[in-house]
């Protein structure tokens, strides 16, 4: 698992981790609090996560601090980077394992907006003026809940489009690059928002000093951009104060959805990736069974496996460098359909456009 951290999420976005996920696979034992997670959570954001967090409260002036620019750090990875790490785990093992244990990634990274804007533009036409209920899956601190308090500036092979809010704050001008086709016509399109509610297994409080701190601890160490922008989203989200339920994703939708008297607008952002295959199905029988009683619409940025394939006999792999497929499942008068509109890549930097529909035929449902 840290090989392919190190191989392939890290790499290039993250000099830090990727130097540190390379070290535990030869030391191994760096990374023994990890095990203290349930097995799915054993992940090597979540324990690098860990170890930020103590660096940001019982761990303060640990010379690890240095090497991270989120914490103030200017030091550039050398090689007392692994033996500040290791001692970190030296000293603080027990407390690294208790966060594994209880704590879950939660990495709610707002420019991922920029990736779900042009599927919301899509249900913007389908739906014309009917208002939408927003229903986010995985919500941490419910701040994608806000995609119309943001403004998008996309730039790809036909120029700048810049679409949204016109006058938000600083940080949350969102820059997306779009790769491939430029985005049609209907990127311009908000739907009308008439509700919006977050669910979660551990909702964020965003005037919980420790939850947050956890929530900015999942930063990556280089990434001083997205720490203005979370602590800019959180502002925006202690003004509009969406409803957060703390529950199971899949067990706690049906009531939520029967709370929603708009259509509801069902979507989730690196979220499903974190469900077993049984509760993965299981979502996908909540959905069929709704929207073929009322109108619904789902948006999926996941990997294939975990979004698009659920409800389609299998979306062609994407390119090596493409971490999602963003995928809107739309079921209208009981018919549902399904399209793929692009690969997107981490975090929301990139997006390339490739529409594409489907033949639904989710395999959960034989």
């Amino acid at each position: 698992m840290f090989r392919t951290f190190a191989e392939r999420e890290f790499v290039g976005s993250s000099e830090v981790y990727t130097r540190l996920s390379a070290a535990i696979v030869e030391r191994p034992d760096l990374a023994d609090p990890l095990y203290a997670a349930p097995p799915r959570q054993r992940r090597a954001i979540l324990y690098f996560a860990a170890a930020q967090y103590l660096l940001r409260t019982s761990a303060t002036g640990h010379r690890l601090s240095e090497y991270l620019p989120v914490l103030g750090g200017t030091r550039e990875p050398d090689d007392g980077l692994v033996p500040a790490f290791a001692d970190l785990v030296s000293r603080y093992g027990p407390e690294l394992g208790e966060l594994c244990a209880s704590r879950t990634t939660q990495t709610n990274e707002p420019l991922r907006a920029a990736l779900l804007r042009p599927a919301f533009g899509l249900v913007a036409r389908l739906l014309g003026d009917r208002p939408v209920g927003l229903v986010e899956l995985g919500t941490s601190a419910g701040l994608l809940l806000l995609a119309d308090r943001y403004g998008y500036r996309y730039t790809g092979p036909s120029g700048v489009r810049r679409v949204g809010r016109a006058d938000p704050p600083h940080p949350l001008l969102l820059d997306c690059e779009v790769r491939g086709e430029q985005c049609p016509e209907y990127l311009d399109d908000s739907p009308l928002i008439a509700s919006r509610t977050g669910i979660d297994l551990h909702p964020v409080e965003v005037d919980d000093p420790d939850q947050v701190t956890w929530l900015r601890s999942c930063i990556w160490p280089e990434h001083v951009e997205r720490l203005a922008r979370l602590d800019a989203a959180l502002g925006e989200a202690r003004e509009v104060r969406p409803p957060l339920i703390a529950g199971d994703m899949v067990g706690a939708l049906p009531e939520v959805l029967a709370g929603v008297s708009a259509v509801p607008l069902v979507f989730s952002s690196n979220a499903t990736t974190y469900l077993p295959s049984a509760a993965q199905d299981e979502l996908v029988r909540v959905l069929d069974a709704e929207g073929r009683r009322r109108d619904l619409i789902l948006v999926v940025n996941e990997a294939a496996k975990c979004g698009a394939d659920l409800f389609t006999a299998g979306v062609p792999a994407p390119t090596a460098q493409a971490i999602g497929t963003l995928t809107v499942v739309a079921w209208l008068d009981g018919q549902p359909t399904v399209e793929v509109l692009a690969r997107t890549g981490p975090h929301g930097s990139w997006l390339s456009w490739q529409p594409q529909r489907y033949r639904y035929a989710p395999p959960a449902l034989g």
